[in-house]
């Protein structure tokens, strides 16, 4: 509900301002109607367009009340400036004074009104309330980089001197309507002479202006993940030192200054203090990403190498795939351990131009062995080996993937599941099915597939058959699956599984970006779907005889993860005490991003590399508030820690404890998470919609003291978006 409002809203913004300058600029002209019959036409048109404007006003001030009685931050900074400060001034004057003059003059007309419909009263409450309403169509391009309440002073000077020049400007129009002329001979062409000089000058400037912001939004040619601003929880917020990869952490004492000019930024509010070192106390020596990895001694359990290649993969409907893969083949092969193995993991890079890195999604390696190019290893490049070393903490169904220009690479194949059964014998069944969905460029266009199938695949299942169905979502969209002709129950989201899970039918299995479902069965005498919404025509049909099939629903109400399963005990929970708190607003704003316009994925109004920086100390308890008051789904993925969901709109969990590593936070949504401190490194926290982290919407969490000898850009050629 929330985006559709949302979206109405932001296409009234748009639409407001047109109509209140037609509005405006047909009641400035009545003054000058040579006759009464003109005069009752304008005024006429002047009505319409009018009470359209108040229409359309009182449509923002309906969905900001709305917005704002679901949560105040939905609107707390640029609608009031947009919708409240500069609209409503201009709205109710016209209401008040302009309207039922024109309302009069469009009934009956008389020698006299011409006159009186040049008055400043009548003509100057339509242009204040364009005016007002010009704030609404830059709304996306306001400021995001500090709380807008900072700039309400400033605004409301904007306004009263608006107001007064256009007051005064309409005065002397009048006077001049009064002496009986609106142009005085001779004139004209000087007015003609200074309106086109004073356009070239706007445009001048207003180009000037966009060049030199694109030029400075480019990243720098070489920068660490060091770069930008430092967040310590509670609002204080530090710009970090220099480019050199090593970070400024030391630096930093005590509390924030009020001489700093990014203490301000982010407007973060909650619990929490400054990470660094009490005065008299000395700082621990800096800790290197590449002192913190996994066993180097010992003979793995387990052994596998991947192979980045090209190939041309079909899929089911014969469509070619010309992609990247790992092994040749798409997704890469399925990797399966045990619980507290040691593993080695050998990647090679035989692609002819590009460099590579895996990632371990949902694994909570040591920050050493994470993959991800610019923080915590350089890409491999053509050529080139890299071996990762750790033993798996976790169990249940994750997936591997490149991060190194991560939204082209995973698009292209780099991608494969990772199965880790527990140390203890596994729950019996008699298939278990990994399914990963994804979306393709074909030779005959796009494809939405499970695997490599984009169309129907019938598998047998004896009737009595226990089955599990992994569903992972490998795309950047959110997608949802459907189970039809079978109870089933939920046995595990995000490879953490469900306290006591209940029975479902025909529900809608939403699975984030990133995300992963664990569903059980058994199997019945008639035949089972399971579908794609997204590609209905694709799917698994399992049947007796592997012939059968039925009919996909996706009628059925959506799968709440919130109440689902029983309460158990766990570490921390929605009332215990944390050492920091952590509020993240994410949104869109137009601007330059990297040299180019572009529709910005914000973090507290910033983007990547300038996005802050979540500085914590190992032990904590964190708490983070994610608030989507944007128009899109943001999948949120902490490397190297599992977050316990504590709330979801601000209303605690009723059913199982939920543990994730990829929260998907929808547009409207508010979610409150926690977890413990006790992985120390540089991590990626970041929206796994990879277009979006490819437009801004990338964060690190850092550890006190640790630091990176990595970059990113430049000769590294690393570039983990």
């Amino acid at each position: 509900m929330y985006l559709a409002i949302s979206i109405f809203d932001f296409i009234v913004s748009l639409v407001l301002f047109p109509v209140w300058l037609l509005a405006a600029l047909t009641v400035r002209r009545l003054g000058t109607r040579p006759d009464t019959r003109r005069l009752r036409r304008g005024a006429r048109i002047a009505v319409v367009l009018t009470v359209l404007g108040l229409l359309l006003a009182a449509g923002r001030l309906l969905t900001f009340s709305w917005m704002a009685g679901i949560n105040w931050e939905l609107v707390g900074d640029r609608r009031v400036v947009t919708t409240l400060l500069l609209l409503l001034p201009g709205v109710l004057a016209t209401l008040v004074l302009s309207l039922p003059k024109v309302w009069s003059a469009a009934r009956r007309s008389g020698p006299e009104e011409p006159r009186a419909l040049a008055a400043p009263r009548v003509t100057v409450p339509p242009q204040l309330a364009a005016f007002g309403a010009l704030g609404g169509f830059f709304e996306k391009f306001l400021p995001p980089d500090r709380p807008v309440a900072l700039n309400y002073p400033v605004y409301g000077l904007i306004l009263v001197a608006g107001a007064s020049w256009l007051i005064l400007r309409g005065r002397r129009r009048a006077e001049r309507i009064a002496g009986g002329t609106t142009a005085p001979r001779g004139t004209r062409g000087r007015r003609i002479a200074v309106r086109l000089g004073t356009t070239v000058v706007v445009l001048g400037v207003v180009g000037t202006l966009l060049t030199l912001e694109s030029q400075r939004s480019r990243f720098p040619d070489t920068f660490s993940m060091m770069k930008g601003t430092m967040d310590y929880g509670g609002g204080t917020v530090f710009a970090a030192e220099g480019h050199d990869g090593h970070g400024a952490h030391a630096g930093h004492q005590g509390s924030a200054t009020g001489t700093n000019a990014n203490t301000h930024a982010l407007g973060v509010h909650g619990s929490g203090h400054p990470a660094g070192h009490s005065a008299g106390t000395p700082a621990a020596a800096p800790v290197s990403v590449d002192a913190l990895k996994g066993p180097k001694t010992g003979t793995p359990d387990r052994r596998f190498t991947l192979t980045a290649q090209e190939a041309k993969v079909r899929l089911s409907s014969g469509r070619t795939v010309d992609a990247w893969t790992f092994n040749g083949q798409i997704p890469g092969p399925e990797l399966r351990m045990k619980q507290g193995e040691l593993v080695e993991i050998t990647l090679v890079n035989k692609l002819k131009d590009t460099p590579v890195s895996t990632h371990w999604h949902g694994l909570d390696v040591p920050n050493g062995e994470d993959g991800v190019a610019g923080v915590t290893q350089d890409a491999v490049q053509p050529g080139g080996t890299y071996t990762y070393r750790f033993r798996v903490k976790e169990r249940g169904t994750f997936w591997y993937h490149s991060h190194q220009s991560s939204s082209e690479q995973v698009h292209r194949g780099l991608f494969g599941p990772m199965v880790i059964d527990p140390v203890e014998q596994p729950r019996p069944v008699d298939q278990d099915v990994t399914v990963q969905a994804h979306t393709w460029d074909t030779s005959q266009g796009s494809a939405t597939a499970l695997g490599t199938s984009d169309t129907l695949e019938h598998r047998t299942a004896r009737p009595g058959q226990k089955l599990r169905l992994r569903l992972i979502n490998s795309d950047v969209l959110t997608r949802t699956f459907t189970l039809t002709g079978v109870p089933y129950t939920v046995t595990s989201i995000d490879g953490m599984d469900i306290n006591q899970p209940g029975e479902l039918t025909d529900r809608r299995l939403v699975v984030a970006g990133a995300g992963r479902l664990d569903v059980e069965f058994t199997m019945p005498d008639t035949p089972v779907r399971l579908a794609y919404e997204d590609s209905p025509k694709a799917g698994i049909a399992f049947s007796a005889d592997g012939k059968g099939t039925v009919e996909p629903r996706f009628d059925g109400d959506e799968f709440d993860k919130t109440t689902y399963g029983k309460p158990g005990s766990q570490p921390f929970g929605p009332r215990s005490t944390y050492d920091r708190t952590f509020n993240l607003v994410l949104d869109e704003w137009l601007g330059f991003y990297d040299g180019t316009f572009a529709l910005r994925q914000t973090i507290n109004g910033r983007v990547f590399p300038d996005a802050p920086m979540l500085m914590v100390k190992e032990g904590e308890l964190i708490r983070v508030r994610f608030l989507n008051r944007g128009q899109e789904d943001h999948p949120m993925h902490l490397h190297g820690h599992h977050v316990l969901v504590l709330s979801k709109n601000g209303k605690p969990l009723t059913g199982s404890p939920i543990w994730q590593d990829t929260v998907l936070v929808r547009p409207g949504e508010a979610w409150e998470v926690a977890f413990k401190a006790d992985n120390p490194g540089i991590w990626m926290d970041h929206c796994h919609n990879f277009t979006h982290a490819q437009l801004g919407m990338v964060m690190h969490l850092a550890y006190e003291n640790v630091t990176t000898p990595y970059t990113v850009g430049g000769k590294s050629g690393n570039r983990p978006d």
